[in-house]
């Protein structure tokens, strides 16, 4: 985790709660110093787990999300996630399948886990290629 990448989600967002980007502020905090967004590493587990774009037609929801420590700049994370329900849908051809994701960091601290789900079906066709 960059400061750099901190700043730029900043920016994005327009989250610019100091915590994130006054070192003399987040030094004062109950954290010690600067910490990352969680809604960034919430974007970086989601980035770093594998879909294959031919099934994974959408990101379909998120429930039992929890941050168990932050992440400082420095910090090294790796993502990881397991299937743990596939509810295939009434129109036969989708089905939303539900992952348990983890994101540790380099001390193989788990920063934040959730379930996340998924709209799946067979290789799926662009809107604008569809009949």
């Amino acid at each position: 985790m960059t400061e750099k990448s901190v700043r730029e989600f900043a920016e994005l967002t327009w989250d610019r709660h100091p915590l994130h980007l006054d070192p003399a502020y987040a030094a004062q905090t109950r954290f010690g110093g600067q910490i990352a967004h969680g809604a960034l590493m919430l974007s970086l587990l989601l980035g770093l787990v594998k879909l294959d774009p031919r099934y994974v037609q959408c990101f379909y929801g998120l429930d039992d999300l929890k941050f168990r420590v932050p992440t400082y700049f420095g910090d090294i994370v790796r993502a990881s996630s397991e299937v743990t329900e596939v509810r295939p849908r009434p129109d036969g051809q989708t089905a939303v399948v539900t992952c348990r994701g983890e994101l540790k960091n380099q001390d193989d601290t788990t920063v934040l886990t959730g379930l996340f789900s998924f709209l799946v079906g067979g290789e799926s066709t662009p809107a604008s290629q569809a009949n």
